[in-house]
């Protein structure tokens, strides 16, 4: 177990902050969803007992509330101790640190611009199989002859749109070069356009059978959380009745669509936009997922089907139940922290 100081003084200030995820876990855990996570951390109240430090809000918080000194003043004390201070960027742009001698987990950014201390994370979310497919509708695929590829989603041909999503992307990056913003510079990148082009490629290969909802926006424009529910079920119905699933980042260089299969039992195919994943260097990722380098995505159909003939009935099922348990023991909130605790623990990090 390790021993874990933030400044609690300044979470009793700022209680409707952004909190780090394993502060969250750690000290607002009124439903008991990670009860786990104290047998690997333990909170305590002097910096002399501590092992490790957490910044308790992502760094956006402190940038967009002017608080930057009160993060620098708690790193610096903790750095009095000799003790390694982790810390969190939030949303998909992300902001820069304003103290490099620090770690950052984040779940989007590119790989090219990795900062030293970068840890990326994976999305968190209740378990498909407890909260919205009842175990018995859920079953390991049998092979096909054709691959069957799966995806619900915001994706459109609308033009105009893409227009907008990349006139914003510009008028944000001129924002941070004038000093307007902190939100990093993003790629020029219309998400819904380039799934419409791809999944329409997809759809258009004979070799390949593919199980898509195209949406007009995200969610379907829904917003109320009885609708929220009702194309949630649909997005994992849509992932359970196929054997792969289409991802291609969002707003952020990253998806959360990614690990959502991952927790389905189906194999991703990932077209890669200079993506970091977790635990790059404890995960295998290219036994768990096609993944398209950037590059090479005119190839995506080919990969696919040639990935899915050479495998058989019996190496079909062990990637699929392969990917559920590395979801379930990798990238969980407590089974990812888990993993954290002992790359502490051992000085790896």
């Amino acid at each position: 177990m390790l021993n874990v100081y933030t400044d609690k003084k300044f979470i009793e200030k700022h209680s409707k902050g952004e909190k780090f995820p394993l502060i969250y876990a750690l000290l607002f855990d009124e439903r008991d969803e990670f009860p786990e996570i104290k047998n690997y951390y333990q909170l305590v109240e002097s910096i002399d007992e501590a092992e490790v430090a957490f910044l308790p809000f992502s760094w956006n918080y402190y940038l967009n509330k002017g608080l930057q000194t009160e993060a620098e003043r708690f790193i610096d004390e903790c750095h009095a101790k000799n003790l390694k201070v982790l810390t969190y960027i939030s949303g998909d742009q992300g902001v820069m640190p304003v103290n490099k001698n620090v770690y950052v987990f984040r779940n989007s950014g590119y790989k090219s611009k990795k900062l030293r201390n970068q840890i990326s994370f994976p999305a968190f979310f209740k378990d498909p199989l407890v909260h919205y497919i009842k175990k018995e509708n859920h079953q390991v695929r049998v092979k096909a002859a054709k691959p069957v590829i799966g995806f619900v989603g915001q994706a459109t041909p609308n033009l105009l749109k893409a227009a907008k999503d990349i006139g914003f992307i510009m008028y944000r990056n001129l924002k941070f070069h004038l000093g307007k913003t902190r939100l990093e510079p993003q790629q020029w990148f219309a998400a819904p356009f380039m799934r419409y082009k791809y999944l329409k490629r997809l759809e258009k290969h004979t070799d390949i059978k593919t199980n898509i909802i195209y949406r007009e926006r995200y969610r379907a424009g829904v917003r109320k959380n009885r609708s929220v529910d009702k194309t949630t079920y649909e997005f994992y119905e849509n992932i359970n009745d196929s054997d792969y699933i289409f991802n291609l980042r969002g707003a952020g260089n990253f998806s959360v669509r990614f690990y959502q299969t991952l927790a389905m039992g189906r194999i991703p195919v990932l077209v890669d936009t200079d993506c970091l994943l977790p635990l790059e260097g404890i995960i295998d990722w290219t036994k768990h997922c096609i993944r398209i380098p950037q590059g090479k995505e005119h190839e995506m159909e080919q990969r696919l089907v040639a990935f899915h003939e050479h495998l058989t009935q019996e190496k079909f099922e062990q990637i699929q139940k392969a990917n559920r348990k590395l979801w379930e023991e990798y990238l969980t909130l407590t089974t990812f922290f888990a993993r954290i605790h002992d790359l502490l623990k051992n000085d790896e990090i």
